[in-house]
């Protein structure tokens, strides 16, 4: 089963890090044409979620950077499972 990470949250936990795309593909061990792909809003694996999830949680989030940032948008996977949709993944 494929999921859909929503770009505009990749881009917003990026920022909250001080991260580049780069930064995450080294910190989740996937490739940069991976990460590329997910901000682009391409299906990942969810092998390739599990990692991009991890990585993003051991990395400590810029403190006060939420405030400068736009309110959430939506959540952060799409994903089915049996028939019903599973709400973003909270990280």
């Amino acid at each position: 089963m494929g999921v859909r990470i929503s770009p505009t949250r990749i881009d917003r936990e990026l920022a909250r890090r001080g991260w580049s795309a780069t930064d995450l593909a080294r910190a989740s061990g996937c490739s940069a044409s991976t990460i590329s792909g997910a901000r682009r809003g391409r299906q990942v694996t969810n092998e390739t979620l599990t990692k991009i999830a991890g990585a993003l949680l051991n990395a400590p989030v810029v403190p006060g950077v939420d405030v400068l940032l736009e309110p959430e948008d939506g959540p952060l996977v799409e994903a089915h499972k049996n028939g019903r949709e599973h709400p973003g993944l909270a990280i």
